[in-house]
């Protein structure tokens, strides 16, 4: 018996996004020299960081030039993200970011979290340390988890619907963006070199007319 060619949709699709910044030399090196002026005055707070250095929740909200540089390339990401994946967001809406500096040293890590409350979540990567085993893909990557539950770990099959977790090894000068609901970790850094992230929050809330 004959049939029409299968009909597929995507019932509950959760994007990545990956953007590469370019020219991103320069503004690393000033970022890099700003973070660590902070760290010597600044104790840092523990959040899902196991080890290593996170700052205050104050990102956006410092004036040190390097750091308004790349509040500004955020914002503009992530409105390129919102015109590209949910086109008819309402013009009124703004978005709103929150940001932190990681720093992660040999063998510090982030346990698996989500950010509740925001829309989209980001990091951008200042260092990413090249693995002094080259065959290593997991010190410092990123992993996300199956937001859906048991259903990728319980599958037969590997595919791309049914895998339980995604990791993602980061490169310097490069930013992730995800739906703030996935949850997420990060693998223990096993370089001798610093990892250094700028990690964010964005919602969306009305302006004042």
């Amino acid at each position: 018996m004959a049939f029409d060619e299968p009909e597929v949709r995507v019932l509950f699709p959760v994007p990545f996004v990956t953007i590469r910044l370019n020219g991103f030399e320069d503004l690393n090196s000033r970022l890099l020299a700003e973070i660590a002026k902070r760290r010597k005055s600044e104790p840092g707070i523990d959040r899902s960081n196991r080890y290593g250095w996170h700052s205050k929740i104050d990102f956006f909200d410092r004036s040190e030039p390097a750091h308004a540089e790349l509040g500004t390339e955020i914002d503009a990401m992530v409105a390129a993200v919102a015109s590209k994946l949910t086109p008819d967001l309402p013009t009124e809406l703004k978005a709103i970011h929150e940001g932190w500096i990681n720093v992660n040293p040999i063998h510090a890590m982030n346990s698996p979290h989500d950010h509740a409350g925001s829309f989209w979540s980001g990091t951008y990567y200042v260092h990413v340390p090249v693995p002094e085993d080259e065959t290593d893909r997991q010190s410092g990557a990123i992993e996300f988890i199956d937001p859906r539950g048991s259903i990728g770990s319980n599958a037969m099959l590997e595919t791309p619907f049914t895998r339980g977790r995604f990791t993602a090894r980061p490169a310097t000068g490069t930013c992730f963006i995800w739906p703030s609901f996935v949850r997420h970790w990060v693998h223990p850094n096993r370089s001798t070199e610093e990892r250094v992230s700028i990690a964010f929050n964005s919602r969306f809330t009305r302006s004042a007319k």
